[in-house]
């Protein structure tokens, strides 16, 4: 009986030492993809927005405005390593239903990293673009420090720089913060009356656009929780700023807040089980059982080794030669 309970206890705490590793390094990466087949719509949401309207030549203030985005994966340019995301967005002045601006983009990355590749026409609004950094999101396990992140409007790649944690609508994230100087994306050729320049006739002006971009990323999965964009977008004439052309803050709805986090939460559970808990109790019990399986194996041969033979009785052949002894004795 209890040769069976050691080799079922050495044979147990063998596959848990298998299992372990296993479970860390092959079964938790493998979840750690960006899907394939990805397909997400996103809502941005601002108050109080000032835009001027190019079809009425004139500034309007308070607006309520949102930014429509939606991003979905091109399967068949898409492998196991890379996927490729096509990303249109539209900024809408709900209350006035007028369409303030259009943007499109496209890229490959990392399916782990979230690190752009440079594959697949990368593009934004129709235009070849090298895109460099964090494109669409953060890294499965984000860390703790600034990273790279890409910017459509000024087509560069700027730091995104780690900030601290925060509990996010229940979800502890990551905060981090990218800002962008005031840099010149563009030029606009307007009257100049439209500019309060003296004179007539139109000039060519400087298009300025600054930024400051706050991510809520869930570690584990890179996941935004939440995103707000402080936007500034002006015409200058000589470093001067004569018209605002967007000036507001927008942040991600409620149910696009929900969304992700209804994304996050398979990840948010599994992985940390997968990578942590099951290899360590999985170790630790195979240790043990191993162990325990070797020390009865050890003490089976032990009690087997008693004086006399195997079975612990008296050999024969001693048995015999004392009986002779003892008949030839008077």
């Amino acid at each position: 009986m209890r040769r069976t309970v050691a080799l079922v206890c050495v044979t147990l705490g063998v596959f848990a030492l298998a299992l372990a590793p296993m479970l860390r390094f092959w079964a938790a990466p493998a979840l750690m993809r960006t899907p394939m087949d990805y397909y997400n719509e996103v809502v941005n949401h601002g108050e109080n927005v000032t835009y001027f309207s190019a079809e009425d030549l004139e500034s309007v203030e308070g607006a309520t405005v949102e930014a429509y985005s939606t991003f979905r994966a091109d399967v068949p340019a898409s492998d196991s390593d890379v996927v490729v995301w096509d990303q249109f967005t539209w900024v809408t002045d709900v209350d006035r239903d007028y369409p303030i601006q259009s943007t499109t983009r496209r890229a490959g990355h990392d399916r782990f990293t979230g690190q752009a590749v440079e594959c697949c026409d990368p593009s934004v609004n129709g235009e070849r673009v090298v895109q460099r950094g964090q494109v669409f999101k953060f890294p499965f396990l984000t860390e703790r420090r600034d990273h790279e992140f890409f910017d459509t409007t000024t087509r560069r790649t700027w730091p995104i720089e780690f900030e601290g944690e925060e509990t996010v609508h229940g979800v502890d994230t990551y905060r981090f913060v990218q800002v962008i100087e005031p840099t010149r994306v563009g030029e606009r050729t307007l009257p100049r009356s439209l500019l309060g320049l003296e004179g007539e006739g139109d000039v060519t002006a400087d298009e300025m656009f600054s930024l400051t971009r706050t991510y809520w990323i869930e570690p584990t999965t890179g996941i935004p929780i939440d995103l707000v964009e402080e936007h500034h977008r002006a015409v200058s004439v000589d470093g001067e700023e004569r018209l605002v052309l967007f000036d507001g803050d927008l942040r991600f709805t409620e149910e696009t807040t929900e969304g992700y986090i209804e994304s996050a939460t398979p990840g948010m559970t599994r992985l940390p089980l997968l990578r942590e808990t099951l290899p360590v109790t999985l170790a630790a019990a195979g240790a043990a059982l191993t162990v325990l399986g070797l020390v009865l194996s050890a003490g089976r041969r032990r009690d087997g080794r008693r004086p006399g033979g195997e079975d612990g009785s008296v050999s024969a052949g001693p048995a015999r030669r004392l009986g002779r002894r003892a008949r030839r004795e008077p």
